[in-house]
């Protein structure tokens, strides 16, 4: 029988430097029925190396070698043939599902739209499979937190009938329980109805749990900046410098959606120069908080302070000033960064929308190569597209672009949750420095409990939109386990 995926000395690399390739050669084969996982530090090419067994290369990229699928050289076939054999063979779900989500219909419809008789489950039998409850059939994928988007996006790609999974990071931003689950949907999909599933991420744990090939990439590109191979021993975190005059304050915040209380009598404050984290299960408030902060939930209730002056849940009722003072940097900066335009014109235009009119100081950074510096990426980055940077510099660049606000509030959502261990470091530690350097503060939302260890001092449970719990990160970590408090079921209805 022909072998579901070949992979030949396939190595893809962009003119005019084809000595300095993004992907490095790799070769394998994955038979029907089995799972293979793909590993490696961010920006060794996993993601390029699914997307060509897809079809599909890098703009400008070049390729060397062959890859077969079901006995087709998918890259030499003609654009309309590649979409048939797509649309009946293969199924991806990238690092980003979110954005694949049309955000106007509900979860019911995406799920049932591409829905095939041959499929393995049905769209019902698919959202109980990964472990959401009926009741999120009737939202939409902006109502959703980032894990339940990945899983929504999973249970889509479930009911198409397909035979070969491709699946980029399916654990990232999901608690452990969450993660194991996914991964014996996936094994079981694979042995009792044969289809083949190619997974990537940094757990390696799971993926060693689940997976009958481990194929691990290494970096192409030795000259690329990259995170060091270790991380740098860190001191403890430091405690808030100012307990009486925090820099953010919320008090009793609420959001309601239909019947359901996703935030519920929310308080916290964060002070300058510290790291505080926000712990809990997928769909315990998380994102829904941080995107409260920010402005971006115009109907909850509560009460906003920032540097003890009154804030508006809304972002259209905040002035310029304040808009820039809190800074969002999302799970997945590729979805945030503008494609068409260079790292340069990004950082550009964030300095001229945010800063324009407001006075220089040391804390408004008035140039492209000053905000590059500050999270540690050389000039010539300014030249380069999104999709030319690993994940790790896609990130650095997400906090260059907030930097360029001057902010006193940097709200990371789970920033570190597709990179590998090395590159989480090594942005964590970029983040407590610029933290300390700009005394700023830091809300550290994560289910990496290692790195909220070693990067927070204090921080709180979340579970079911209300805190269950706050204090010293190292005794919430021992007391909570899995940061989840009472609920532990991954089909948890809160965002």
């Amino acid at each position: 029988m022909t072998a579901a995926v070949s992979v030949t000395s396939f190595s893809v690399s962009v003119a005019p430097q084809p000595d300095d390739p993004i992907l490095a050669p790799v070769s394998f084969t994955a038979e029907h029925g089995t799972v293979i996982a793909l590993s490696g530090p961010s920006g060794c090419g996993k993601t390029t190396l699914m997307k060509a067994i897809l079809g599909a290369v890098p703009a400008g990229g070049h390729h060397r070698g062959d890859i077969t699928v079901h006995g087709e050289q998918v890259l030499a076939l003609p654009e309309k043939r590649l979409r048939s054999f797509r649309r009946r063979h293969l199924a991806y779900v990238g690092q980003d599902p979110g954005s694949a989500l049309n955000p106007v219909v509900t979860v019911r419809t995406l799920i049932s739209e591409l829905a095939t008789p041959t499929a393995a489950l049905s769209p019902a039998a698919a959202l109980e499979a990964v472990g959401l409850p009926a009741e999120i059939s009737s939202r939409r994928p902006g109502q959703l937190s980032g894990g339940q988007q990945r899983r929504v996006a999973l249970a889509r790609a479930l009911t198409r009938g397909v035979q070969l999974l491709l699946i980029d990071e399916p654990f990232a931003g999901l608690h452990q329980q969450a993660r194991a689950d996914i991964s014996r949907l996936l094994t079981a999909l694979a042995t009792e109805h044969n289809i083949t599933v190619i997974v990537s991420g940094h757990d390696m744990a799971t993926l060693e749990s689940m997976t009958d090939q481990h194929i691990h990439l290494h970096p192409a590109a030795a000259r690329r900046v990259t995170a060091p191979p270790m991380p740098i021993p860190i001191p403890m975190p430091m405690p808030a410098r100012s307990a009486t005059s925090p820099v953010l304050a919320a008090r009793t915040l609420c959001l309601r959606r239909g019947q359901i209380n996703v935030l519920d009598g929310v308080d916290l404050t964060v002070s300058e120069g510290a790291l505080t984290a926000v712990l809990g299960q997928s769909g315990a408030g998380k994102t829904t908080l941080a995107r409260v902060l920010v402005g971006l939930e115009p109907t909850a209730t509560g009460t906003l302070t920032l540097d003890m002056e009154p804030l508006s849940c809304d972002v259209r009722g905040r002035t310029p000033a304040q808009r820039g003072r809190i800074q969002l940097i999302p799970q997945n900066p590729l979805s945030s960064l503008n494609p068409q335009r260079t790292v340069g014109q990004t950082l550009a235009r964030a300095l001229h929308r945010l800063n324009g009119r407001r006075h220089r100081s040391r804390d408004h950074p008035t140039d492209v190569t000053t905000l590059l510096e500050a999270v540690e990426l050389p000039p010539d980055f300014g030249h380069r597209y999104p999709h030319e940077l690993s994940g790790g510099q896609r990130q650095r660049v997400a906090i260059a672009r907030a930097l360029a606000a001057g902010p006193r509030v940097l709200v990371c959502d789970e920033i570190t949750s597709a990179l590998d261990i090395a590159t989480a470091h090594a942005i964590m530690r970029l983040v407590s420095d610029v933290a300390t350097a700009r005394d700023m503060a830091v809300i550290v939302i994560s289910h990496d409990m290692d790195l909220l260890k070693r990067y927070t001092a204090h921080g709180v449970v979340l579970d079911a939109g209300q805190i269950v719990a706050r204090g010293n990160i190292r005794e919430l970590v021992d007391t909570v386990g899995t940061p989840a408090g009472p609920s532990e079921s991954i089909g948890h209805s809160h965002t």
